[in-house]
């Protein structure tokens, strides 16, 4: 186990870095609107060493609400080198820790949608895995989200929990398989916090890297860097019929301070894509899916349980070479 302290997130860091390795500004917010309707925003606009991307999705009962734009020629999203200052035309995300702004538009089914949120962290930053090599990564917990959603010239107003990172470095690495992710910003009503779960599995069955992040305080990051993952269900989902995603799944993670045990139920309505971006190994292939879920368990630290019944976000990757 790893206890992580808090680091400060200085503008130079969260700015663009000069760089050929990949860079990307993530965010993402469990928010409820006016009329009690749930939503899930995703955010992802990365610059790549050939081409640019503009992930933005919303998420509502069954709808994937798809904002995205990718293979964007280089310099068509402008960065800012101190602070965060990234913009695709009118949109946008800016700011600096502890407060940022987020806006994205586009077309849904002909109609017009927008989303603009502030985002105010109520809690430090962290470097993230600092033992991890090739990898700038630091990221914030949780955020207070507040906002408005607009669709077809109705707008209603939403709040709700976020979370959001900086990180450079290699999208895709030779050798490596698939990779599995999930994040709960607002893990319960306490205050815990679960920013980040992840494991990635070489072609070979071994493992790259595993880690399983909370905080119960907002004031140190615990890592249980022992994580056995236990796949309960899996979906040929439309369009991915040759892989099977992980609907459901099962984590029992470990550490010198306690355990947690965790499941996730994910919904099958997520953002899938393939080859995303243009990697400068050309043999490089590689799949998505994103979107929401339910995380329910427990994590036991120093010798209190803190129940785990929360919205949350995550991905399934999977990657392989292209064929000949």
């Amino acid at each position: 186990m790893t206890t992580l302290t808090p680091a400060e997130l200085t503008p130079a860091i969260e700015g663009q870095y000069f760089s050929p390795k990949m860079q990307w500004w993530c965010a993402h917010a469990d928010l409820v609107d006016s009329d009690g309707t749930d939503w899930s925003f995703y955010f992802w606009p990365a610059l790549g060493s050939l081409d640019e991307a503009w992930i933005a999705t919303l998420y509502t009962g069954d709808e994937v609400v798809d904002l995205t734009d990718i293979h964007l020629p280089l310099g068509t999203l402008k960065a800012a080198r101190e602070g965060v200052d990234v913009t695709f035309g009118s949109q946008y995300i800016r700011g600096t820790y502890p407060n940022y702004e987020i806006h994205v538009e586009g077309e849904h089914n002909g109609e017009p949608v927008s989303l603009t949120l502030s985002m105010t962290a109520n809690m430090p930053a962290f470097t993230a895995i600092p033992h991890l090599r090739g990898i700038t990564w630091h990221y914030v917990p949780q955020f207070e989200v507040i906002g408005a959603v607009s669709r077809a010239g109705a707008t209603k107003d939403v709040t709700g929990r976020g979370y959001l990172e900086r990180r450079r470095g290699r999208f895709w690495v030779p050798g490596i398989a698939r990779g599995l992710w999930e994040s709960i910003p607002a893990a319960s009503a306490g205050g815990l916090s679960v920013p980040l779960f992840y494991k990635v599995w070489r072609d070979d069955g071994s493992i790259q890297l595993q880690t399983l992040t909370f905080t119960v305080d907002g004031k140190e990051l615990v890592d249980f860097g022992d994580v056995e993952v236990d796949i309960l269900e899996t979906a040929k989902l439309p369009g991915f019929e040759d892989i099977d995603h992980p609907m459901r799944f099962r984590l029992r993670a470990e550490g010198d301070g306690g355990q947690a045990e965790l499941e996730v139920v994910r919904s099958p309505h997520r953002l899938m894509m393939r080859n995303y971006f243009i990697d400068p190994d050309p043999d490089a292939a590689f799949a998505g899916f994103y979107g929401p879920g339910q995380t329910t368990g427990t994590i036991t630290y120093r010798g209190e349980t803190h129940v785990v019944q929360s919205r949350s976000f995550g991905s399934a990757l999977f990657f392989s070479r292209r064929s000949r």
